[in-house]
């Protein structure tokens, strides 16, 4: 079957995942696609997976030919995904982000071909020019077997060959930590295969180093990640998924950026520390109100994620942080109303009750809450986000204590 790596044990289906079915649905979704697209738009998110899963979409749409624009966003949102879909396309996209708001997209897609390559928690939708590809409706985990570079990867195999491309995959994939397996393996060995990415063993695991780059997996994924979260308002998202296109990327730049963003978080971070943050029953929170301006709303999931490490966090609450969420959003423009970016972690011990079933995701409780409050969520058992209108955060913290 098209797509499987030489090694076919190295493809873990698991006890649900249905390999078959999925890559059927992969090889209809591209015939489709090829069959009736002469212009493309690419949705994005703006971290490293995003990234990477745009330029491997760009890279296979502009070689069969097909004119491709591509535009990066943050959020799934209605107001966002209004003036998406008002600009007249064949095709629209979504890599490594929509999958979780499904429905909402489905609403807008009219009869234009919509096709959602993403590994986040998945809604389903019923509109047959509207096709959710996660793999995680084939059994597939979004967490450990799949990034959303390689479910982008895996869709533009089917449309060419896109080899010279795996090594983004790899990239991509770093965020779920480990070593690459089942799903993600099929690109890593790609890559390999064309000398792009090679092995190196350490600590008794195995390591990815990038060979273009000069650099291992993870600190390349932490690069494209500053460029195009940190970089937002500043074209970065653009420069990085050239960047990966053209396989150069300016690092002397993202230092200037990743210095900008240590001092900014050294700051918040000791005001924490100082004034310590705000508890319930089983939620802890804080709020960096305009901390963050001039950068996107991904650096608050990154410093949420490092603030549970902090000793001053208590281990067993969820851990959710706000942020005021800018009205302009580059490359669409300005959305209605006005909204708090919300970003939720499980620490540690937390993690431990979540995996074993004891405490509810945090996907779960962001979604609902963010609904309950006229908002939006989504995101994996451990870690979530969403938008929800301003004013509404106590209300959203209180209905996440009530489904706890």
């Amino acid at each position: 079957m098209q797509g499987m790596p030489a090694a076919s044990n190295t493809v873990h289906r698991g006890s649900n995942a249905d390999y078959r079915k999925y890559f059927d649905e992969l090889k209809r979704a591209s015939d489709l696609f090829r069959s009736s697209t002469s212009r493309a738009l690419v949705i994005h998110h703006d971290d490293a997976d995003g990234i990477c899963s745009a330029a491997i979409a760009l890279s296979a749409f502009e070689s069969l030919g097909i004119k491709t624009d591509r535009v990066c966003i943050e959020k799934v949102h209605p107001t966002i995904l209004f003036k998406i879909h008002s600009i007249d396309y064949d095709a629209y996209v979504y890599t490594d982000i929509g999958s979780g708001k499904a429905e909402l997209i489905e609403k807008l897609a009219g009869d234009k071909l919509v096709i959602i390559l993403d590994h986040h928690d998945p809604v389903m939708v019923s509109k047959p020019n509207v096709l959710n590809l996660n793999p995680e409706l084939y059994g597939f985990s979004g967490e450990k077997d799949v990034s959303g570079a390689t479910a982008t990867y895996l869709f533009a195999e089917k449309l060419t060959d896109v080899k010279h491309v795996a090594w983004a995959s790899v990239v991509g994939s770093a965020e779920l930590g480990g070593s690459l397996t089942s799903l993600n393996r099929i690109p890593l060995e790609h890559a390999i295969e064309v000398g792009d990415v090679e092995i190196r063993e350490s600590a008794g695991r195995e390591r990815y180093y990038v060979i273009p780059f000069g650099e291992s997996w993870d600190k390349l994924s932490t690069m494209l990640t500053i460029l195009g979260s940190v970089g937002y308002y500043a074209d970065g998202p653009r420069k990085a998924v050239e960047s990966c296109i053209k396989k150069s990327l300016d690092k002397n730049e993202v230092e200037v950026l990743e210095e900008r963003r240590k001092q900014i978080f050294s700051r918040v971070m000791a005001n924490l520390r100082r004034y310590g943050i705000n508890r319930g029953d089983k939620v802890q929170w804080f709020s960096v109100g305009d901390s963050f301006a001039g950068m996107g709303t991904k650096v608050l999931g990154t410093f949420t994620s490092i603030l549970v490490y902090r000793g001053f966090i208590d281990q067993k609450k969820y851990l959710v942080g706000f942020m005021n969420f800018p009205r302009m959003i580059p490359e669409l423009g300005e959305v209605e109303g006005e909204w708090i970016k919300v970003s939720a972690r499980a620490p540690k011990l937390l993690t431990e009750l979540i995996n074993r079933g004891v405490m509810p995701p945090v996907s779960k409780l962001v979604v609902e809450a963010a609904d309950y409050v006229g908002g939006y969520g989504d995101g994996h058992s451990t870690a979530a986000s969403g938008l929800i209108p301003k004013g509404a955060e106590d209300y959203f913290l209180k209905k996440m204590e009530e489904l706890i």
